[in-house]
């Protein structure tokens, strides 16, 4: 789906009728801030911001490990007819939807996603998307902010906003630094920021940008996961533990199951670790 556009004029009246707290930063024409950091320390902001991407991603996919263990013990043991007639028996033949529909192999609910087509959203100097200034709206964003925003295509004005709200506190260093690394399709046609990181060589810009793409990209997918997730996983944990709490589901196990019984005992309180 495109973005909408609005000029800097309209935006400036839609926040104006709605919410002061960008309007005049929005409507500035102050030029963008110059970066008041040298190389050694863009590098580092560059390698502490991909830390902590590469954090978050491993605790997501350790979230999405848990649950894979959980749907796929659920399955093995559902899938033995004798042990669905004890849990109709015991009252436990009804288990979470979402962990229902993973056994199943269906795809998980769908989650948000922000999606732009770069080349179908061209627009001049001082547009800035409507999407960027509904997600806004609720954060101080500090001086220059907007001014830096206008250098790039909706689609990655988008992007900027969600990482930078994502990261909390807005840091306009951090902005810079994704605009300084933003390739040259999603810059403004016939507009290129300020080169803030002029003394490294081409090669290791083009790996930094490479790197930061990805890196952004897998967040922002984890972002819209992490949530959902751990509300699966909660569900499912405490299903299972349900099972585990039942005596005659212990016995059932440990009988027919005796090479996974002690992988089954381990799963018990699984979300808690």
């Amino acid at each position: 789906m495109r973005p909408k556009r609005l000029s800097r004029e309209a935006a400036y009246q839609v926040l104006l009728n709605s919410d002061r707290r960008h309007a005049g930063e929005l409507a500035s024409d102050r030029l963008r801030p110059k970066m008041r950091r040298s190389t050694p320390e863009l590098l580092r902001l560059y390698d502490a911001e991909c830390r902590r991407k590469r954090g978050f991603i491993e605790e997501v996919e350790e979230l999405d490990e848990r649950l894979d263990r959980i749907t796929v013990a659920v399955r093995l043991i559902t899938g033995d007819r004798q042990f669905r007639v004890l849990l109709l028996s015991e009252g436990l033949a009804t288990m979470p939807n979402t962990l229902a529909r993973r056994i199943s192999g269906s795809p998980p609910a769908q989650t948000s996603t922000h999606t732009a087509s770069a080349e179908a959203n061209p627009i001049s100097a001082g547009e800035i998307c409507p999407e960027v200034l509904s997600l806004l709206r609720n954060c101080t964003g500090p001086a220059g902010l907007f001014a830096l925003l206008r250098l790039v295509l909706p689609v990655r004005q988008i992007e900027i906003a969600r990482l930078m709200i994502a990261r909390g506190p807005v840091s306009l260093n951090y902005v810079k630094l994704l605009v300084a690394l933003t390739p040259p399709s999603l810059l403004i046609k016939d507009i290129r920021p300020q080169d803030e990181i002029a003394s490294l060589s081409k090669d290791r810009r083009a790996e930094m940008e490479s790197e930061l793409a990805r890196l952004s990209r897998a967040f922002l997918n984890a972002l819209d996961r992490r949530g959902p997730a751990s509300l699966e996983l909660v569900a499912a944990s405490r299903y299972f533990d349900r099972l585990m709490d039942n005596s005659k589901v212990v016995r059932f196990l440990a009988r027919n199951f005796p090479g996974r019984f002690e992988e089954f005992h381990n799963l018990a309180g699984i979300v808690l670790r």
